[in-house]
């Protein structure tokens, strides 16, 4: 077993001891410090917004992730959608789930991406029958459309825009160019990188340089033909984006896929694919886009409702001041696994963790405890910057 980064790189292999450890975890053997031992390895491992992969296949990577059951406030292991299969007699097999939310599974279909696996984000044109009109393929199947919005959040988690810290802090360029680096990793079809025809300005100028290395390039073959536009955007509704640069806006034909299934105010980081929307046409258009709320066009940090901004701000601030005062405190948010992401994990030097929640109403029965607060249980964001600085700074000054 291996912890590794969002992006796959390896961080380090267990120990033997801590190998067992886990083993004993899954198969519910542990009690008392052992167990103890098993929740704090798996705590640090949450903390760090790391994953692990099992080494039970050995030309596959089975990835799972450490959840938090919301009803019972323990931990447990989760496999990731859409890796590889554990090999039959794997311990780590098992996917546990809380069974008091099963519609959950539905609400939110985005799932961790594997990189150097061809992403198949909208369909071929399909031959049409004799005696019919016109050519079908525009996309439409949902499992494709999901597709476009699990590769924004993993750009978001592998890309560590998901995570603050002031050390670790870069400007909307360098935002970006992470975004770039992580899309190099993801190819449209065989051996055609993401980042080949992906541009990150939504604008006519980038539309129509996106086109022309579209119209002109060979590598698509038979396949359909199609890049991707990625933006932070002020608005998405009736069919068109919004942005600062355009009034009139940029019609899509397709859906509007929506992180966490509910629409919250801009600014948005937006992810839209490209391609002529009928075999032979010459014309490009906009088809399906996905979104994700960010905090602000210069910070690309995620926001689950638009009640978390201002407290949201407050925790940056505060993070800067305690950086200021030599205690470096990491700010993480999980976008993928459609559980938890109301939740952010601040952690210091893997010694303190606190879990808070930003919105105003919790999604289900939450845990109990000093390691878990909701800011709205507070009576003011003064009174809350106040519990949080304390619980990091508290015998450090």
């Amino acid at each position: 077993m291996r912890i590794i980064e969002k992006n796959t790189a390896l961080v380090r292999t267990l120990t033997p001891a801590e190998d067992e450890l886990l083993h004993g975890f899954v198969q519910g053997n542990l009690a008392g410090p052992r167990l103890l031992q098993a929740n704090q390895l798996l705590l640090k491992i949450r903390a760090a917004g790391h994953w692990l992969a099992c080494d039970c296949q050995p030309r596959a990577m089975p990835i799972l992730n450490v959840n938090l059951n919301g009803n019972t406030g323990t931990l447990f292991l989760k496999n990731n959608p859409g890796t590889a299969e554990h090999a039959c007699d794997c311990a780590f097999i098992k996917d546990e789930r809380e069974a008091a939310r099963p519609e959950d599974a539905e609400v939110i279909p985005a799932a961790w991406l594997a990189p150097d696996t061809p992403l198949r984000l909208i369909g071929d044109f399909r031959r049409p029958a004799p005696g019919s009109a016109g050519e079908g393929g525009n996309g439409g199947d949902k499992r494709e459309q999901h597709r476009l919005l699990s590769l924004l959040l993993t750009l978001i988690e592998a890309g560590g825009l998901n995570v603050y810290a002031s050390h670790l802090k870069k400007d909307l360029s360098g935002q970006f160019a992470e975004l770039r680096s992580v899309a190099s990793r993801y190819p449209l079809i065989e051996r055609v990188p993401a980042s080949n025809y992906l541009e990150t300005r939504l604008d006519m100028k980038h539309m129509m340089m996106l086109k022309a290395r579209l119209r002109d390039s060979s590598a698509f073959g038979n396949h359909r033909r199609y890049g991707l536009l990625l933006d932070c955007v002020s608005q998405i509704k009736a069919r068109k984006v919004y942005n600062d640069r355009s009034e009139d806006g940029f019609d899509f034909q397709g859906h509007h896929l929506l992180w966490g299934g509910s629409k919250t105010a801009g600014p948005l980081l937006a992810l839209a694919i490209y391609s002529p929307a009928s075999a032979g046409s010459h014309f490009y258009e906009l088809i399906h886009v996905a979104s994700v709320p960010v905090l602000s066009r210069g910070q690309l940090f995620p926001v689950y409702r638009d009640e978390e901004r201002e407290p949201l701000k407050m925790l940056i601030s505060l993070i800067d001041w305690m950086a200021s005062k030599g205690v470096r405190v990491i700010m993480r948010r999980p976008v993928i696994g459609g559980q938890g992401m109301d939740a952010l994990v601040l952690s210091s030097d893997q010694d303190r963790v606190l879990s808070v929640s930003l919105t105003e109403q919790p999604l289900g029965p939450e845990p109990e405890g000093e390691t878990f607060k909701r800011y709205a249980d507070f009576k003011s964001l003064d009174t809350f910057r106040k519990y949080v600085a304390g619980f990091f700074m508290r015998g450090r000054e």
